[in-house]
């Protein structure tokens, strides 16, 4: 059983239009006056006045002052519409110019998490037929914030929560839990520190095991694993609280975890449908409140 829930909230969707914004504030920035445009639509009616006022002075002004002034004065009036109506334009192109750039990293990012999710959906599809997956699963909660969750897979050794990751370097785990990470960033190695995924885990944990007491009379054993979903993702270390897997190890995991209890496929499939359910019903309701 497969069953994937909409998103309210579109990211990917609010990236593209803050980009388009910002690239129509650049484009418009970038097609006002330049300087020699402007002072050659100045300098022909300043000219222009002037030779007249040369013409009508009778003698008072010559040829020479005339034009003389006439430059000056549109040097004058060019270079004071410049600074009244165009201040720091090249200030704020390249700001415009670095928010666009950020932007598209993080819809970088963002693309990769959900290629990784696609993947690891598709894996797990790979899994025994007494093996149920669901993906983009929405937990109500009546104490705290409801959880979306990636993936959650229901099988007779238990449920397992799956957190996905996408990071394209190398992921490095010291014994007392703490992540750094080390990836390329323009040819170039980059180490930096990174939140550990466990408080994630553990709000998504704690919102499913209350989901779970208040609809099953039953114990169910709930597995928390995050998944590495990048292919070039390298592990080093082990998460004193957090089972931190590979993709491609993940069906193996899950099949060899030993659980504490065995469920019977009856209530393999209550559980996956109780998810379900709720899950649709929750972003029914949301939907509804908006």
């Amino acid at each position: 059983m497969h069953h994937e829930t909409a998103r309210d909230y579109n990211p990917m969707a609010e990236l593209e239009e803050k980009i388009s914004l910002y690239q129509a504030e650049l484009d418009k920035l970038k097609s006002k006056r330049t300087f020699p445009y402007v002072y050659i639509v100045v300098a022909i009616p300043t000219t222009i006045l002037f030779m007249v006022l040369t013409v009508i002075s009778e003698g008072l002004i010559d040829f020479t002052t005339g034009i003389t002034g006439a430059l000056f004065f549109s040097l004058l009036i060019t270079c004071s519409y410049l600074v009244l109506f165009q201040p720091n334009q090249e200030e704020l192109a390249e700001e415009l110019n670095r928010k666009i750039r950020n932007l598209y990293r993080e819809k970088a990012k963002l693309e990769a998490g959900l290629r990784g999710e696609r993947e690891v959906a598709y894996i797990l599809r790979w899994l025994p037929p007494n093996y149920l997956s669901i993906h983009n699963v929405t937990i109500p909660s009546e104490r705290f914030e409801q959880q979306q969750i990636d993936h959650m897979v229901v099988g007779p050794n238990g449920l397992f929560h799956l957190e996905t990751k996408s990071i394209n370097g190398v992921v490095m785990i010291s014994p007392g839990g703490e992540w750094t990470v080390i990836k390329p960033v323009q040819n170039r190695m980059v180490k930096e520190g990174m939140d550990s995924p466990r408080l994630q885990v553990q709000r998504h944990e704690t919102v499913l095991k209350e989901f779970l007491r208040s609809r099953f009379k039953f114990d169910i054993p709930v597995v928390s694993v995050v998944v590495m979903a990048h292919p070039s993702t390298i592990i080093e270390g082990e998460d004193p609280s957090l089972n931190v897997v590979k993709k491609d190890r993940l069906n193996e995991f899950i099949q060899s975890y030993q659980g504490s209890i065995t469920l019977t496929q009856k209530q393999v499939r209550q559980i996956t449908l109780a998810l379900a359910e709720a899950s649709v019903e929750n972003t029914a309701a949301t939907r509804d409140r908006a």
